[in-house]
């Protein structure tokens, strides 16, 4: 599920140039609106390797976990705009920068049910140890977000809302003063 405001990134973009210091302030606030997603997904992920062999401390060891960032981009696309499902653009990004969270996260989504090594040497599947300690995947990230979803978008409103004031009483006073 996705929350899809139309033209935000734009007016975003528009209000830096207008305000920087209001752009800033609508910015933290919206990051303050989605901090509670990213805190709990963080929450969400095992404090323990879920598996024995991810127990260790290289970069994709479970001790190498981070937190759940927050990111707000109101860059405009550089490729592919022109091509069908890519004008839409992420204004707002709750991404994890760690390994062994992505991993864990997805592992399994794509299929790969069955190891390709030899029936003498085949180990149990990744995925599906996983899939039983934890469930499917998206085992963090989107099965949080799935239940935040709507108390995030309520709470964006009044900040769009406000954004949306802002620009359509300056779109006013330039056709006035034109």
């Amino acid at each position: 599920m996705k929350a899809q405001v139309v033209g935000l990134q734009e007016t975003l973009r528009d209000l830096n140039k207008l305000d920087k210091e209001l752009s800033k302030e609508i910015r933290k606030d919206i990051r303050k609106v989605v901090q509670p997603l990213a805190d709990a997904i963080t929450a969400s992920v095992p404090a323990q390797a879920p598996l024995s062999g991810m127990a260790h401390s290289g970069r994709t060891g479970w001790s190498n976990r981070k937190k759940v960032a927050v990111k707000l981009d109101t860059r405009r696309p550089r490729r592919h705009v022109d091509r069908p499902g890519r004008s839409t653009i992420n204004v707002v990004r709750v991404t994890t920068k760690d390994a062994p969270t992505a991993i864990t996260d997805m592992a399994g989504k794509a299929g790969g049910g069955q190891s390709r090594a030899p029936q003498s040497r085949r180990r149990p599947n990744f995925s599906r140890a996983l899939t039983a300690r934890l469930g499917p995947p998206s085992r963090f990230m989107w099965r949080t977000a799935e239940n935040e979803i709507e108390e995030i978008q309520k709470d964006m409103m009044p900040i769009i809302r406000r954004v949306e004031q802002i620009m359509n009483r300056d779109l006013k006073n330039t056709y006035r003063s034109g």
